[in-house]
C-alpha cells in the first residue's frame, strides 16, 4: 500500500477519535467498502476487467452561480435523466460493485429528487459537491440521516479569491452551508480548484486548519483544467508549481487530521496513467451521454439507448484505454484534455451505439 495511502487511513482516524458519530461512520464505510469490492471483483472477472469503481454523473448542468472558468459552463442544461433513469442507473452502479458516485454538475440540489434518491442505495457512497447557497437547516439534516452521503461545499480558498470567482458573498454562503451540516452532525468537505492564482493561498497550513476548525473530514483538490465557455489559461499551474503544491499536500497528510485526496496526482500515480475512460472511472452527463471524463465532452454512447453494464464494456472507452499516449498528461492536468484532438478523430470511428465503423 502506498505510504500516502496509510496516511490517509491515519488521517481518518486522527479525524474520528473520541468520536462515537464519527467512528461509527468509518465503521460503516468500512463494511460498505468491503462489500462492494467483493461485488466489484466477482463483476471484474464476469465482464473482463471493465468495470470501474468511481462513477461520475451529473444529474443537471444547470447552476445558479456563474463562476469564472467553470468546465460545464456553456454545456446543455436541458434533456436531464428523468427521476426513473437515475434510480436504475444508481441500481445498476450497485450490482456491479461501484463503491462511489461523485455527483457533480451543475449544480446537484437544484434537483428536488435527488437526496430522496440517494437514500435508496445505501450500498452506494455519495460524494455530492454543492456550492453550499441551496443547504438549508433541514437539507443538512437530511443529509445526516442519510448516512451515505458526503457533501463538499466549493470555495476558492479565502473570502477574496471565492468571491472573485464565484459572486459577491459567495464564501459568506459556503460557511453558512458548513456552519448547518456540522450542526447536523453530518459528515462533510470541502472541494477547491486549485490554480496558479491562488495555489499559494491553499498550500498554506491556515488555509487547511480552518478547513478542520469549521469541521471538514474531507478536502478535495482538483488542478484548474482550461475548459468550457470561457476558459482561463493563465490559471494552469506549470511543472514547478504543481510539484510544490503536490509536496504540500503530502505535509498536510502527515500532519492535519482531515483526509485530503489530491486530482490528478493521486489518480495518475507513479505510472502516470489517467484514470478515465472506464479504467477506475467514468463519467455520465445530465442527458445520459456516457463520457470517458467530466472534462471531456466526447461521447459514443448514451446509457438511455443500453444500460451501464454496456457503458463500461463500451469499445470506444476500451480503444481510448488501449492508447496509452492519451492517458498519460504533460501540460495540463487532464490527459485526455490534452489530447483532445485525438479523442475527436478516435471518436469518428464508432458510430452513435459505440460501435465500431466497418
Amino acid at each position: 500500500m502506498p505510504k500516502e495511502e496509510k496516511v490517509n487511513y491515519a488521517a481518518m482516524w486522527m479525524w474520528a477519535r473520541f468520536r462515537p458519530r464519527r467512528i461509527l461512520f468509518l465503521l460503516r464505510m468500512s463494511w460498505r467498502h468491503w462489500c462492494a469490492q467483493r461485488r466489484h471483483t466477482r463483476q471484474q472477472r464476469r465482464l473482463d476487467g471493465t468495470v470501474p469503481f468511481v462513477l461520475a454523473v451529473s444529474p443537471t448542468m444547470r447552476c445558479n452561480y456563474n463562476c469564472q472558468g467553470c468546465y460545464s459552463r456553456g454545456r446543455p442544461d436541458d434533456n436531464e435523466l428523468s427521476t426513473d433513469e437515475l434510480n436504475m442507473l444508481f441500481s445498476e452502479a450497485e450490482e456491479l460493485g461501484i463503491h462511489s458516485i461523485v455527483l457533480t454538475g451543475g449544480e446537484p440540489l437544484l434537483r428536488n429528487d435527488i437526496l430522496d434518491l440517494i437514500a435508496q442505495h445505501h450500498r452506494l457512497l455519495f460524494f455530492l459537491i454543492t456550492n453550499g447557497s441551496l443547504v438549508t437547516p433541514d437539507i443538512a439534516r437530511r443529509m445526516a440521516r442519510s448516512g451515505n452521503i458526503i457533501p463538499l461545499v466549493s470555495i476558492e480558498g479565502f473570502a477574496g479569491d471565492t468571491d472573485e470567482r464565484r459572486r459577491s458573498g459567495a464564501y459568506e454562503t459556503a460557511m453558512r452551508a458548513f456552519s448547518h451540516l456540522r450542526k447536523a452532525h453530518a459528515v462533510f468537505g470541502f472541494v477547491v480548484t486549485n490554480t496558479a492564482a491562488n495555489s499559494y493561498q491553499l498550500a498554506t497550513d491556515a488555509f487547511i486548519d480552518h478547513m478542520v476548525a469549521i469541521g471538514c473530514a474531507v478536502g478535495f483538490f482538483t488542478e484548474y483544467v482550461p475548459c468550457g465557455a470561457n476558459p482561463r489559461p493563465d490559471w494552469v499551474l506549470d511543472e514547478s508549481a504543481r510539484v510544490a503544491f503536490h509536496k504540500r499536500v503530502l505535509e498536510f497528510r502527515r500532519r492535519k487530521p482531515i483526509v485530503i485526496s489530491q486530482f490528478p496526482d493521486d489518480e495518475y500515480g507513479k505510472e502516470n496513467r489517467c484514470s478515465g475512460a472506464g479504467r477506475v472511472s467514468l463519467h455520465i452527463n445530465s442527458q445520459g451521454d456516457v463520457e470517458p471524463c467530466p472534462f471531456v465532452s466526447i461521447a459514443r454512447e448514451n446509457i438511455r439507448c443500453s444500460s451501464l453494464i454496456a457503458a463500461c464494456q463500451s469499445p470506444f472507452m476500451r480503444a481510448i484505454r488501449n492508447q496509452p499516449q492519451l492517458l498519460q498528461r504533460q501540460r495540463y492536468a487532464c490527459s485526455l484534455f490534452e489530447h483532445r484532438t485525438e479523442l475527436d478523430n478516435l471518436a469518428q470511428q464508432f458510430d452513435i451505439n459505440g460501435r465500431q465503423k466497418p
